[in-house]
Order: structure tokens, then C-alpha cells, then sequence
């Protein structure tokens, strides 16, 4: 992966550790922050623009009350882009540190491949979607997604 690191943004998070876990162990992992959901195809990983923050990201986003780690990954999944997926396998934790104050998260991170994109609808959180090979510039990239990236290609 070859990343023009002009092009990243931190959102006040950094990289700590990206380890590999099974659903069963999830629960040594507490407390668990949003989950990831990336997708694989032809061979390149869907990545949405989010407005807001103005930059491309894998789709993840909070759990709600009572909601799985996979639920959210595969809820959050169809709300940012549009892609329904039900089989998504567990990869790993992301382990990020809040600059501010040192507070940690861990993210699970779930994957899947499909052979084609399913429509998309622009909506308040994602106006774009786009495959990317992770090595052509597409714009302003997270810094956190890029080590997600970095630990599964």
C-alpha cells in the first residue's frame, strides 16, 4: 500500500494495535466502540465519502442499545452505502488511542467479498462510495481506516 500521507486526516484518534480475535473472545475486549464493515470487490475495498468530516472512510459507525458488534457492522454498512450483507466474518480489533486524553477504543472489524455493488442512495452521512485499489489518490483519506487497510492487504 503506497499512501500519500498529506492526504490523511487523524480525527483526533491514533493507531494503537490491530489484533486478530474470534467472536468468542470478543467478549475479553471490552469496552467494544463501533464496528467496521469492510468489503472487498474486484478486487478493491468500498470506501464512502463523508461530507462532515470531508474525507473517504470505511463504512462503520456506533452501536445502538442492545445491538451486536456484527448487527451494527452489518446495519451501518447499509445506512453509509447502500450494500446489503448478512455473511460478514470477524478479522480483528482495531485499538485506537483519543489524543486528547489517552482514552482507548476498540473497534471489530468484520469482512466480507461480494462480486458487485448494490445501489447506492446519497444520504446525511455518505454522498459518495467508490472502490479503491489503496494505491491511486482518490482525495483525503481517515489515517485510522489506512492502518485498517494496511493489516488486511
Amino acid at each position: 500500500m503506497r499512501v500519500d500521507y498529506q492526504f490523511t486526516k487523524h480525527n483526533g484518534y491514533e493507531f494503537v494495535d490491530f489484533i486478530s480475535v474470534t467472536e468468542e473472545q470478543l467478549h475479553d475486549f471490552n469496552p467494544l466502540s463501533c464496528s467496521y464493515a469492510l468489503i472487498k470487490c474486484e478486487g478493491k475495498y468500498l470506501m464512502c465519502y463523508n461530507p462532515l468530516r470531508e474525507q473517504w472512510e470505511l463504512p462503520a459507525g456506533k452501536r445502538e442499545s442492545g445491538e451486536k458488534p456484527k448487527e451494527c457492522a452489518v446495519r451501518e454498512l447499509y445506512e453509509e452505502t447502500g450494500q446489503r450483507v448478512t455473511e460478514l466474518s470477524l478479522i480483528g480489533l482495531v485499538k485506537s488511542k483519543r489524543i486528547a486524553d489517552g482514552a482507548i477504543k476498540q473497534n471489530p472489524v468484520y469482512f466480507t467479498e461480494i462480486k458487485e455493488l448494490q445501489p447506492f442512495v446519497e444520504n446525511a452521512e455518505t454522498t459518495r462510495i467508490t472502490l479503491w485499489d489503496t494505491e491511486e489518490q482518490i482525495g483525503v483519506v481517515d489515517a485510522l481506516d489506512i492502518k485498517v487497510l494496511e493489516f488486511v492487504t
